[in-house]
């Protein structure tokens, strides 16, 4: 991989090209540091963002110095800081598809005793925008911003199923087809005909594709051009067990569904 070896001045200092350029690289290793299941290291994350470690530590140091990063004491691993909890809490307070499924989210992990998931399609990967725990367990629910590959999981399989079919080469194009687990579908055909049955059926199904242990089943939320907004999905332990709770589940997303549309007309 090529490394940046460019020497940048100091942003105030910068045309404001390279001024764009800096913030750009800024942002694209924030973004890194939020979509990594492990917290890197610079030296890591140099190698990801494709830039010189000088470079790299630049910027990470100005972006913990503004409390968007946070460095390990000990370890010098990187996470994301708390001054995103203002914008995520701005975001999620105010996006209206959230606002408008969260109550039906609830009343759907009431009814069949599974937990919920809201997902959005979000940089060729899926984004938990809300949900809703199980009865019985606490409360919190702590998946908001979390991504996955849209290959793996049953909201990303529902939402590529009603995209537009070149939108979806495009996609598996830019995405490999990595496996989380040994049930990841791994190749485009393979992918293609779970598509196609998921079509036939009206909802997705994930077999332990993401994770060893769960299981989901996912279906579209389609706005009025019947192009997917998003997918809701239910989780648990058996494909076999969440397809008897299917009815409550597509329910859920067509009134999701006609409460969007309804808002958008207005």
């Amino acid at each position: 991989m090529t490394m940046d070896t460019e020497t940048e001045p100091p942003l105030a200092d910068a045309s404001p090209q390279a001024a764009v350029k800096t913030l750009g690289k800024a942002l694209a290793l924030l973004g890194l540091v939020g979509r990594a299941e492990h917290p890197p290291t610079i030296g890591e994350l140099a190698v990801q963002a494709g830039l010189s470690r000088p470079t790299t530590h630049r910027l990470v140091q100005t972006l913990v110095g503004a409390g968007f990063l946070q460095q390990g004491k000990r370890d010098g691993r990187l996470s994301v800081g708390l001054a995103v909890l203002p914008l995520a809490a701005s975001l999620l307070d105010t996006h209206r598809l959230r606002v408008e499924a969260l109550p039906h989210l609830q009343g759907l992990a009431q009814r069949i005793n599974a937990r919920v998931n809201l997902g959005i399609q979000h940089q060729q990967r899926i984004m938990i925008l809300g949900g809703a725990e199980k009865p019985n367990l606490p409360g919190i629910y702590s998946r908001f911003g979390r991504t996955v590959p849209m290959h793996c999981c049953a909201l990303g399989k529902a939402i590529l199923a009603y995209l537009p079919q070149a939108e979806v080469q495009a996609i598996l194009a830019e995405q490999p087809l990595v496996a989380r687990t040994p049930n990841t579908l791994t190749t485009v055909p393979a992918l293609l005909a779970d598509l196609e049955r998921t079509r036939q059926r009206g909802w997705s199904t994930e077999f332990r594709e993401n994770t060893p242990t769960s299981c989901c089943i996912g279906v579209p939320v389609l706005d009025a051009s019947e192009l997917p907004a998003a997918a809701i999905s239910i989780a648990g332990r058996s494909i076999e067990q969440l397809e008897r709770e299917i009815e409550p589940v597509l329910e859920t997303a067509e009134l999701i569904s006609h409460l969007l549309q309804r808002t958008a007309a207005n």
